[in-house]
């Protein structure tokens, strides 16, 4: 077993979409739905396969309201929020163009406009 801390962490937040879904949670807890069309491009699938690995590793909780279940961030998981904002701002900073992320959520919303303007 590797000692290394950032070897461990990366272990886990290194997989595909594993610190989107973070990111996503830190505003509040989501529904699998809501989660899922807050990432275009994750299939339900790969996202439930990674809220399963981010449970395992503590840093995701699943909560029900009676009603619907959720999933929400453990204190594990909120305590990683400087790290979203420091990768989010090195990305601003050095990562130049627009990402798959940024051209569906454009892709989608101008159909959502399309959509109003045409009913």
């Amino acid at each position: 077993m590797d000692k290394c801390p950032v070897t461990k962490a990366w272990r886990i937040l290194g997989r595909p979409w594993r610190l989107v879904i973070i990111d996503r949670l830190l505003s509040s807890p989501k529904t699998f739905n809501e989660l899922l069309e807050s990432m275009p491009g994750i299939s339900s699938r790969t996202l439930s396969k990674a809220l399963k690995e981010l449970r395992s590793a503590g840093l995701v909780e699943r909560i029900c309201d009676g009603r619907r279940h959720y999933y929400a961030l453990t204190d594990a998981g909120r305590d990683l929020k400087t790290v979203i904002r420091a990768v989010r701002n090195w990305s601003e900073k050095w990562i130049k163009g627009e990402s798959q992320h940024q051209r569906a959520i454009r892709a989608r919303h101008r159909s959502q406009q399309l959509g109003e303007t045409s009913g």
